[in-house]
């Protein structure tokens, strides 16, 4: 007799499943798929940042701050800060002339004038601003004034007679040179007399010259160079005004400190300028693309020459790896080229003791870093805490350098920073990266891409990357304003604003952005089983506007639909009073608009009862007066049974 089951089997509860999203920390990723991100990443994240433990909203807005001029991009911006404790905000745009803030708009300095289409650099030291870059020779302005440097000549009638001691079978050869506030002539011919002692220590000779014809005040001093035909090098520096020098012995010829090969008079004609200490830096010199210049000190920091304990290196020349960039990093010089960075560490050569005095030459040390990355964009080196960012070439992405950890002693070394959104550096063409421009507030490092119209942040704080945000610019700058605020300033690519990027703008000088937040394609721990995703939940807070919200799924056949839209709003508003006006009484922000505003939290729930593999949030907003923060996201739902479709066996 056959045997039937008749007990009701009992009932099993398919098991519960579901997510909890409480912070967004890890920020964009764009390196993985939707469906590997973390949790806690964001697949999209336009116009978005971070606070708290890692709660997206809205970005910052952009409102004009003044106008650099009438027309053109802007190619500089620098605070100017006056020993008087006055301040001064400088900006140059493509019409070639140096503006300075006079409320919302400039008031134009004469004196000098920059070729368009070149960035300018600045760089200050004591109460002068100095200025390269624009295809011209370094200036200066000291307020009131702006001030180029003239290429002088060399001096002229040069001679050289023995006045006192023996006679000998010795010849000394003698070359001068004149010097400016920013550089030295080439050297004369060499004059030589002979038929004298090798040590004139028991002698005199005078040399004698002609000083080359100049205005006031250009003509700081004369180089002497001593020693053998042909292997001169310097021996004393005499003011402007002297015509001759008595060479008894007691000064001696400075080991390696040679004639310079270049007239540079004229201020060097350099593209990058940093100060370092109480000396100034130049690099990117016109045809020496490897030379740097380093200053003497202050008050000699306007001129480059041995004599005034400056000096010269040049890094690996000749190799087709050109400077593209300086910075500072404690007591080194850090050196960008296309392919490599260097360190620089200066220290001072003894070459001769005379009366138990020891006589010096500047020694610039150069030490390679790294020879696998270089620097696109002098403009994208920014330092951030205790280490440095910037932009590598051929779409590395961005670069830490900086001491590693658990390595001892000042050793530097380079890192990636931007792994997570490298796919955006990869697109950016040679172009785009070398016309990069960053700046590092507020715990953040902004990094824009001229004519792209787009920067990425980089959010130090979380170790977060967002964006992109939809501007860019030529330049960013931090000012501190006459009650000494920092204010994050970029100008624009496009015209000659300067605009301030601030949190209490809703909208890019007055045009609204959208914002686009969209979440992984979370599988509920199971990328293989089927769910029933039955209810999600949404938690917000300082909701303002209208917030859209789609949520995705992926069905059965593998296409991915909208299960459901909805809008979040606001229950709750500041209209009148706090904003403007209420009737012809001032009661609030200006600027402020009126808006409606939930401060408190928002619980937004939907009951969808849909059959999915994974489910995926995109969040919007469309206009100005629209803000949120998400504070967290929840599914719940059940595992369905295992599932083998015919259609996927193979």
């Amino acid at each position: 007799m056959p045997f039937f089951r008749t007990r009701e089997p009992n009932y099993q509860r398919s098991r519960e499943v579901g997510f909890n999203w409480d912070n967004f920390a890890g920020g964009l990723n764009t390196l993985f798929e939707e469906t590997e991100i973390a949790d806690n990443e964001l697949a999209q994240a336009e116009n978005i940042m971070l606070i708290g433990k890692g709660i997206p909203t809205k970005r910052w807005g952009t409102s004009l701050y003044f106008n650099g001029s009438t027309s053109g991009a802007v190619r500089a911006m620098s605070g100017f800060y006056q020993v008087d404790g006055t301040n001064q905000l400088l900006a140059i745009t493509d019409d070639g002339y140096l503006g300075r803030q006079n409320g919302s708009t400039f008031t134009q300095i004469a004196g000098v004038s920059w070729a368009s289409g070149y960035n300018i650099e600045m760089s200050q030291i004591s109460n002068d601003m100095y200025f390269v870059g624009g295809n011209r020779e370094m200036a200066r302005y000291s307020n009131p004034t702006l001030v180029g440097f003239p290429t002088i000549a060399q001096p002229s009638s040069v001679g050289a007679s023995q006045l006192s001691g023996a006679s000998g079978s010795h010849a000394h050869s003698y070359r001068l040179t004149h010097i400016t506030a920013v550089g030295e002539t080439l050297p004369t011919s060499a004059v030589v007399l002979n038929t004298q002692p090798e040590d004139t220590i028991n002698g005199t000779i005078r040399v004698a010259w002609t000083n080359a014809s100049t205005a006031s005040g250009i003509r700081k001093g004369t180089n002497i160079y001593k020693g053998d035909l042909g292997s001169e090098t310097f021996v004393t520096s005499l003011d402007g005004e002297s015509i001759f020098w008595l060479d008894n012995g007691t000064a001696v010829p400075a080991l390696f400190s040679f004639p310079p090969t270049v007239d540079s008079t004229g201020g060097a004609n350099a593209k990058y300028i940093v100060r370092f200490g109480d000396r100034l830096v130049l690099a990117g010199i016109n045809n020496d693309p490897t030379l740097i210049m380093i200053s003497g000190a202050e008050p000699l920091h306007e001129r480059f020459d041995f004599g005034s304990n400056g000096g010269f290196v040049r890094i690996e020349p000749d190799s087709g790896d050109d400077v593209t960039g300086l910075a500072v990093k404690g007591k080194k010089i850090i050196v960008f080229k296309e392919r490599s960075v260097w360190e620089i560490t200066l220290s001072q050569r003894a070459y001769k003791e005379v009366n138990n005095i020891t006589l010096t030459a500047l020694d610039p040390q150069v030490e390679l870093i790294t020879g696998s990355i270089g620097c696109a964009s002098q403009r994208s080196i920014q330092q951030v805490e205790n280490d440095i960012l910037f932009l590598a070439t051929g779409g590395k992405g961005v670069y830490v350098l900086g001491n590693e950890a658990g390595i001892i002693g000042d050793i530097l070394r380079t890192n990636e920073v931007s792994v997570k959104v490298r796919p955006f550096f990869e697109s950016l063409t040679p172009d785009q990266e070398q016309n990069s421009c960053a700046a590092y507030f507020n715990n953040k490092y902004f990094i824009g891409i001229p004519s792209k119209d787009q920067t990425m942040v980089f959010d130090r704080e979380r170790s977060a990357w967002v964006g992109p945000w939809t501007f860019d610019a030529r330049i960013f700058h931090i000012y501190y304003d006459s009650s000494d605020n920092a204010v994050l300033l970029k100008g624009n690519d496009d015209g000659p604003g300067v605009q301030r990027i601030h949190q209490s703008y809703p909208d890019d000088n007055g045009t609204k952005f959208d914002t686009i937040l969209r979440t992984k394609r979370g599988d509920w721990g199971d990328w293989s089983r089927f769910k029933n995703v039955r209810d999600i939940l949404t938690l917000w807070r300082n909701l303002s506007g209208s917030i859209s919200v789609d949520v995705r799924l992926e069905e059965k056949t593998g296409n991915t639909l909208t299960a459901k839209s909805f809008n979040v709003t606001t229950s709750a508003g500041n209209s009148g009073w706090g904003a403007d006006q209420w009737a012809n009484t001032q009661w609030g922000d200006t600027e402020e608009k009126g808006e409606a505003r939930d401060l408190s939290e928002v619980l937004r729930y939907a009951t969808l009862n849909k059959m999915a593999r994974n489910i995926q949030f995109i969040i919007k907003t469309t206009t100005a007066g629209a803000n949120y923060e998400l504070m967290r996201i929840k599914g719940e739902g059940n595992i369905l049974g295992e599932e083998r479709r015919l259609s996927w066996k193979v």
